[in-house]
């Protein structure tokens, strides 16, 4: 599934929108009759005007409209970027006052069309015309904002990363330097790819591979977001972390206890806790750099200890030299076809 925001229209600015309508309005129009009668032609031509002015504004706003997503509809990972990178709240305003100008204008044109119909003065016929428009122009300048709005937010949402929501997700999470990106190589078939995302340093980091009983899988790296303790974390970015949540995956968690990370194995430990409150209980839990542990036995030790006091069941991969990666890919399986009983 794409993302769904990608087709969504950016509408035109109030200018923009006149500029258009009202070039179209006083070039050459089609429907315009070529009656002999000039007072005929002369009404023909001012109420074609005013329908081609509101024709053109309507139809453009109406299309911002209808290219967005329907927000009771989206996903619920989705739904929650769409919260925090633009507000449900305030896109509905937005497309709502959209639908209002549309409204509005529509029947404008109507009134004044109709006034027309019942003048025999060219001149009248001209003076009604002008404030048709002028009611128009006015209609359109009240929701500038709101289509300013949408102008400055569309773009960012249409640049949220393409997750295939139909398949099975692993997201890989642990402190900087202990060694994911080298993971997400190990564990896809690909070369991963990069994804925009508004809440990390570099995007999501997505590799994809086929599992055995499981099919396609997504392996996503979110640098720069789950990796640091959520207590340092503001609102947005909780709330991104919360959208990651709804993916629905399980999280391969990563630790490195020789420490050359550059992180203490007690802040590594308290991040783990963190997340297993967000994401718990899929979190698959990993010693990385097992070809460390004779340079920094002691960390080893400590993360071991600490596993079989909390009942944590630890895989112990080298994602560099690419040791245990099959028992990790093994235990992946079991996780996302059994909920994690085997293995």
């Amino acid at each position: 599934m794409p993302n769904p925001f990608e087709k969504a229209n950016v509408p035109l600015s109030v200018d923009e929108l006149l500029d258009i309508a009202f070039k179209r309005a006083f070039g050459k129009i089609k429907s315009v009759k070529l009656y002999r009668d000039p007072l005929l032609l002369y009404r023909s031509r001012e109420i074609a005007r005013i329908q081609t002015i509101a024709d053109n504004i309507t139809s453009r706003l109406e299309k911002a409209v209808k290219s967005f997503p329907n927000i009771d509809r989206l996903d619920p990972f989705y739904r929650e970027l769409l919260d925090v990178v633009v507000g449900i709240d305030d896109i509905r305003h937005a497309l709502g006052a959209l639908q209002w100008a549309s409204k509005i204008c529509k029947r404008i044109a109507r009134y004044y069309i109709a006034k027309i119909r019942r003048t025999e003065d060219p001149d009248k016929m001209a003076q009604l015309r002008k404030e048709a428009s002028g009611r128009i122009s006015s209609v359109l300048k009240r929701i500038s904002k709101e289509i300013d709005f949408l102008r400055i937010n569309i773009p960012k949402l249409r640049k949220l990363p393409d997750i295939d929501l139909t398949v099975p997700v692993v997201i890989i999470a642990g402190m900087p330097n202990t060694g994911k990106s080298t993971l997400l190589s190990r564990l896809s078939t690909k070369t991963p790819e990069i994804a925009p995302y508004p809440f990390t340093t570099r995007g999501l980091i997505i590799g994809h591979s086929e599992l055995e009983s499981v099919g396609k899988t997504q392996f996503i790296d979110t640098p720069g977001l789950l990796d640091r303790p959520l207590s340092k974390r503001n609102r947005i970015e909780l709330q991104a972390i919360v959208a990651l949540r709804h993916l629905g995956g399980i999280v391969v968690y990563l630790f490195d206890p020789s420490e050359t990370c550059g992180y203490p194995l007690s802040d590594q430990i308290s991040l783990y806790e963190d997340l297993i409150e967000q994401f718990s209980p899929d979190i698959i839990a990993v010693v990385n750099k097992l070809d460390l542990e004779r340079e920094f036995p002691r960390g080893f030790l400590r993360i071991r200890e600490y596993a079989r006091l909390k009942n944590i069941r630890l895989i112990e991969i080298s994602a560099d030299k690419g040791l245990g990666i099959a028992q990790l890919k093994k235990k992946i399986i079991s996780v996302l076809t059994e909920g994690g009983d085997e293995g």
